[in-house]
């Protein structure tokens, strides 16, 4: 009886040691050693890389020490929005090639919407906000998709960021995008709530301008940026965004996904486009489609021509930049059917990098073509929508992406 007791005893409590062992497995841990079936990872690579070669010339450059930082811009919709596909991609370009920092942020919360969980925002203030998506564009949204306005002198907002998967995105440099004019308040910038730190004037210096840079001393975790009024006329402050980077060598992973979002919600936001200079990037990365594809009277020339537009306006604000485009994952129609609509999205994407002369990751195809979100339900990482998925499904998402960015960028490294 006591021998089978001690038995009893020894199986309990292997049990909790290999819970308690589970538990403590991430998401990335426990998707780094399952392969699914329904994936198609021969597939995983890049449709026309070569027109990535630039690109991949500044990695090369970046890895062998001759330049110092590579910025990367990724835009999309609420797939993005939270930051796990993103920040899968982030992590792992920033852990190979260096972290040159957070990148572009944006006080969501304090807009009132969902935030990625790696910086927290809040305020003292009220705000208006406009999104590129719905008829109010007052402020007009910028380069972050979403803008806020306040009329109240003192008004601040708080960013903190917190650190990830052994990233430290403390920041000695931000750079605050903004309208620029006699009219808006000056800002004040600090790293510290309880000392003044650095008044700057809102007034451009040149024609255009819309940036305003702070360098600190010391790395610092947190900024707040105050409206100051010092001129009877000043009357507000409007704030598109801010980009919160370090000195060191690295990669600058910048992403904007804005909820319910299409391409041409960008395509009627020239702002957005007209502040891009701000991030300067070397790769624009296109994740957009899964709205267009819950309608059902979406065609593929409706598509080829937003896509068009969208390129045409990248290329103009900002030359000379690669680009790649991304199909999206299947989703279901209406919560329940499988999505036929979808199915012309992929399409005309893929024809439209082709027609464009871009690259093209077709997610639709490497994740299982139509159908594929029945398997990706099955597995646990589809939520109950069916559009959206979860942590884990961005994350395997976001690391399909990676690995066909690293694999193409090796062949290039190799030649």
């Amino acid at each position: 009886m006591l021998l089978l007791r001690n038995r009893i005893l020894t199986l309990i409590i292997l049990l909790l040691v290999s819970l308690g062992l589970k538990g403590q497995e991430s998401d990335a841990d426990t998707l780094g050693t399952v392969e699914f079936p329904f994936i198609n990872y021969e597939a995983d690579t890049l449709i026309n890389a070569a027109h990535l070669l630039p690109f991949y010339n500044k990695l090369l450059k970046l890895e062998n020490g001759d330049t110092n930082q590579v910025s990367i811009l990724h835009i999309g919709d609420s797939h993005l929005q939270a930051d796990f596909l993103t920040r899968e991609v982030r992590k792992s370009l920033q852990l190979r090639f260096g972290n040159a920092g957070r990148g572009l942020v944006f006080p969501l919360r304090v807009a009132g919407t969902n935030e990625p969980a790696d910086y927290r925002s809040s305020t003292n203030a009220g705000w208006a906000v406009a999104k590129i998506i719905g008829q109010n564009k007052n402020p007009e949204p910028g380069i972050s998709g979403i803008s806020m306005l306040s009329n109240e002198n003192g008004a601040y907002f708080d960013v903190t960021t917190q650190n990830h998967d052994e990233l430290d995105y403390a920041f000695d440099q931000v750079t605050f995008i903004h309208t620029k004019d006699s009219l808006q308040f000056d800002c004040r910038f600090t790293h510290d709530p309880y000392k003044f730190g650095y008044l700057m004037s809102a007034r451009p210096m040149e024609p255009g301008e819309n940036t305003t840079m702070v360098r600190f001393q010391q790395p610092a975790s947190f900024v707040r940026i105050q409206a100051e009024q010092t001129e009877s006329v000043q009357s507000s402050i409007t704030i598109n965004g801010l980009i919160l980077q370090n000195s060191k060598p690295g990669v600058l992973y910048n992403s904007v996904g804005i909820n319910g979002a299409h391409f041409n919600d960008y395509n009627y936001s020239p702002l957005f486009f007209k502040q891009m200079k701000a991030v300067k990037p070397d790769l624009v990365i296109i994740s957009l489609g899964t709205n267009e594809g819950a309608n059902i009277k979406v065609t593929e020339e409706e598509i080829i021509t937003s896509v068009s537009t969208m390129l045409q306006s990248i290329r103009s604000a900002y030359p000379g930049t690669c680009i790649l485009i991304a199909t999206p994952a299947d989703d279901y129609f209406r919560k329940k059917y499988k999505n036929l609509y979808l199915e012309a999205v992929q399409r005309a994407l893929v024809k439209s990098a082709e027609q464009e002369g871009v690259a093209c990751w077709d997610m639709y195809s490497i994740t299982g073509g139509f159908g594929s979100c029945t398997e990706w339900r099955k597995a646990g990482m589809l939520q109950h929508d069916g559009v959206h998925y979860n942590k884990q499904g961005y994350i395997l998402q976001g690391s399909l992406l990676y690995k066909a960015l690293i694999d193409s960028y090796l062949k290039y490294a190799a030649d």
